[in-house]
């Protein structure tokens, strides 16, 4: 047993230790067979969930007044007051002037918090340092903007919650080398503690990564709401790569996951174009990279790739001379660190790419080219190619320098918010906020003011909801509050389809927290995860036998009537959402998620969109009563089950009290997959060319495995992809000869593996081979493998499958090749 040294106990929330080991042969499943281990997990590291940065300082109140804080805040007097909310997070200016300016001083609103991590700790370092300072001081910027949106007292910025009481627990250090920072999740647990024994009533989380309720981030949160905490956590920020997406520790039981929507004025950095067609003012939107910006303080000459406009992606090389110009390019096709590499090697000093569809995004870059790429909008690009065609046009776009812009997306689902469901098909996320272009507080040092997007944006808004919530309603219980939040959410309708958009992607659409604190009525459950879907005729109803044989499900639905004077008169109506698919018709992935309808399609035919039916919906319930409604959930009948389509709606549960003129609307989102869960395949589509033996070096495909030889040197990976997460991946040495398993190589044997895909934040999967195994079945610490001709058995299991039953699992096996 390799030497190990205990790095953290964790003794309040959860109950665990955190460890770490120098041998390079150490399998973390050793630790299990110790006495008193029930689970094991290899440490895993935490990005803030924010995607782009620009600065300003400009008052924006139009978010509020269309989520109902507005009306909270001056119709109900409310402001969070008596309420605390612990912030786990990069730190805070805390002398921010509109954030207090004081740090545990009587009076003050930062009463709680410490400081975790220090300004060293480098995730990348072997030996990472931790040198925690004497109060959570903000270096980075995530945290003191997500407090802004929280706790900003004006003139600028104007919080949810600003009467609240705050704690700060920094776990994230200061960028090393220009990248975005991260925490392990040792370190993030160790914040979710001192937070929770501090006795706060909320804890805002917005970060993530992995996908599973049981990865460790979840199940401490998890334990926290059964305790009594309200734990509100981000969904993520990598929608472009579809579904299952969404992150822990989002998705942990009780958690209240958030989606983001896109605010509707943004202030953002900005460019003017010049050329025979006049000036026009552009957005700029910057990469997720800040080590290059986007700055030219005079006209810069604007150029295509090339002069037929063959290569408007410039996914090509250049046909054209860029030496000292910007190239303009469209998006699409090829990644933003391909059209930068293009650009930079036919001499370009930087690129503006503008979308292929409506709305704003930040181009995120995973190599670093020495020059910049900006974003803007469909339509600037789209002028900007117009003037190029008619002349020369230029841009300028000096540093700092920023405008008001309305967004065409303003109210629509942020492209960027991760998408659910989680993997056992539960509603991720729950509810969404204002987060795509969010004015907020940025440390003095770094501006005092940004304009950032991501989920982290629209998580401390949900915080603040609930921190208004909590002190209108302080007797609510943490599922109480999120029956609330999630009835009185209002569906969003999606631009391009006109039907409302998928609950997988908006939970139950933008929050209103008015509407939340002054319901007169509980829906419970708040939502309908239909994963247990027959196939058949609806039985024992004669009224559904003209539908013939459907896939459906039945669901019951129980309302409470919490006025205690009136009768309240129940109606419901099916409000049907988009059907979402990672896959295109031919089982290769979708680079973007694919929506049903789609785009020309003005009336889809009902076949293709769900039903919902039921006998007993019309309803008389008296004061303080509560009745159940009986739904049945028919899926499409019209989409290929081999397409994969997630399909959803709404319940909207029409509610009116006698004597009253008006009604309310309450929802209960729904959503389902179109075909047999479980017997989904759970390895990437053969398009993708996984698995693959790869060259570590090279980076190449290994294609000839007869001359492959497998020896003491760490220089072949086995890459694979999954389309969907999988519980358990096995990895396998099997002899050739013999048929016999020898073992898993270290690293092997994977538990609750999240899904991989091009545009997903893990591309794909791998592990290093070597000529060391484990024994299968045995914990014991790796050996060599005898001398021979082996292959590898890939298993992964399907959705809901017996991690013992073979035939739960799909399975792969590898040509043969030496072990020396």
């Amino acid at each position: 047993m390799s030497d190990i040294v205990v790095d953290n106990h964790y003794t309040k929330a959860f109950n665990g230790i955190s460890v770490s080991a120098n041998s390079h042969t150490f399998d973390p499943l050793q630790l299990a067979r110790f006495e008193g281990v029930n689970r094991v997990w290899p440490v895993r590291f935490y990005r803030p969930a924010v995607n782009l940065s620009s600065l300003n300082a400009s008052a924006d109140l139009y978010l509020h007044h269309v989520t109902g804080v507005e009306r909270a805040l001056t119709e109900l007097g409310l402001n969070g007051t008596g309420v605390s909310i612990g912030i786990v997070d990069s730190g805070v200016d805390y002398m921010h002037p509109e954030l207090g300016g004081c740090w545990k001083t009587p009076g003050c609103p930062w009463q709680h918090g410490e400081d975790l991590v220090g300004d060293k700790y480098d995730p990348a370092s072997a030996d990472p340092i931790i040198e925690p300072n004497p109060t959570p001081m903000d270096c980075d910027g995530h945290g003191t903007h997500v407090s802004g949106i929280l706790a900003g007292r004006g003139p600028h910025v104007h919080g949810v919650a600003p009467g609240a009481t705050f704690g700060m627990y920094r776990i994230f250090s200061c960028p090393v080398g220009g990248q975005q920072v991260q925490a392990s999740d040792a370190l993030i647990i160790k914040g979710i503690e001192a937070a929770f024994q501090n006795g706060h009533d909320i804890i805002s989380l917005s970060l993530g990564s992995g996908s599973w309720a049981e990865d460790p981030l979840s199940i401490i949160c998890a334990q926290a709401v059964e305790q009594g905490v309200v734990v509100v956590a981000a969904a993520g920020n990598d929608g472009m790569g579809g579904l299952y997406t969404a992150s822990a520790p989002s998705v942990g039981a009780g958690v209240i996951s958030v989606g983001s929507v896109d605010n509707w004025n943004i202030t953002a950095l900005s460019g003017t174009v010049t050329s025979s067609q006049g000036t026009q003012s552009i957005v700029l939107s910057p990469s997720s990279s800040d080590k290059y910006p986007f700055d030219f303080d005079s006209d810069t000459p604007l150029a295509l790739p090339s002069s037929d406009n063959s290569n408007i992606l410039g996914c090509a090389k250049y046909t054209t001379d860029m030496t000292g110009k910007i190239a303009l390019v469209e998006r699409g096709v090829c990644r933003f660190d391909a059209k930068l590499k293009n650009a930079y090697e036919a001499g370009a000093v930087g690129v503006l790419c503008y979308n292929n569809v409506p709305g704003y995004f930040a181009a995120t870059l995973s190599q670093s080219t020495p020059i910049p790429i900006a974003g803007t909008t469909n339509e600037y690009g789209a002028y900007i190619a117009s003037a190029l065609a008619a002349g020369n046009v230029t841009i300028k776009a000096p540093k700092d320098n920023f405008g008001l812009f309305a967004a065409a997306t303003g109210g629509q689902v942020s492209e960027f918010s991760s998408i659910g469901p989680s993997p056992e098909l539960a509603m991720v996320p729950l509810i969404s906020a204002p987060g795509g272009n969010i004015l907020s507080t940025y440390p003095r040092k770094l501006g005092s003011y940004a304009s950032e997007s991501g989920t982290s944006m629209a998580t401390p808004y949900i915080s603040g909801t609930v921190a208004l919530l909590k002190q209108a309603r302080p007797d609510l219980s943490v599922n109480g509050i999120t029956r609330l939040l999630v009835a009185s959410g209002k569906p969003i309708t999606h631009l391009r389809t006109g039907l409302k958009a998928s609950p997988f992607e908006s939970g139950a659409g933008l929050v209103n927290i008015y509407d939340a604190i002054t319901s007169r009525a509980e829906l419970d459950p708040p939502t309908l995860s239909i994963n247990d879907s027959k196939v058949g005729p609806i039985t024992g109803h004669a009224e559904f036998e003209s539908l013939g044989t459907v896939r459906w499900a039945a669901r019951t639905i129980s309302i409470r009537n919490t006025d205690s004077k009136k009768s309240m008169r129940v109606s419901l109506d099916n409000k049907v959402a988009n059907s979402l698919s990672s896959m295109l018709a031919n089982g290769s992935y979708a680079y973007t998620p694919r929506i049903w309808p789609a785009d020309g399609v003005s009336k889809p035919a009902t076949d293709t969109l769900p039903r919902v039916h039921s006998l007993d919906a019309d309803k008389l319930v008296a004061p303080g009563q509560s009745c159940s409604v009986t739904v049945f959930v028919v899926a499409p009948t019209g989409l290929k089950d081999s397409e994969h389509w997630y399909y959803s709606g709404f319940l909207e549960f029409t509610l009116q009290w006698d004597g009253e003129q008006t009604s309310s609307a309450y929802v209960v989102p729904y959503g389902g997959y179109n075909g047999n869960y479980s017997a989904q395949d759970v390895l990437s589509p053969p398009s993708e060319g996984l698995p693959a033996f790869v060259d570590i070096e090279s980076g190449n495909p290994i294609e000839d495995l007869s001359t492959l030889v497998i020896g003491t040197n760490e220089t072949v990976a086995l890459v694979y992809g999954l389309a969907i997460p999988s519980r358990r991946v096995d990895i396998t040495y099997v002899d050739s000869a013999s048929g016999k398993t020898v073992g898993n190589p270290p690293d092997g044997n994977i538990q609750y593996s999240e899904r991989s895909c091009p545009q997903c934040s893990i591309p794909f999967h791998s592990i290093v081979l070597s000529k060391f195994a484990s024994v299968a079945g045995n914990r014991s610490e790796p050996s060599e493998v005898p001398a021979g001709k082996y292959h590898i058995h890939l298993k992964a299991l399907r959705p809901f499958g017996d991690i013992d039953n073979d035939d739960d699992y799909q399975t792969w096996d590898s040509e043969d090749f030496i072990i020396s």
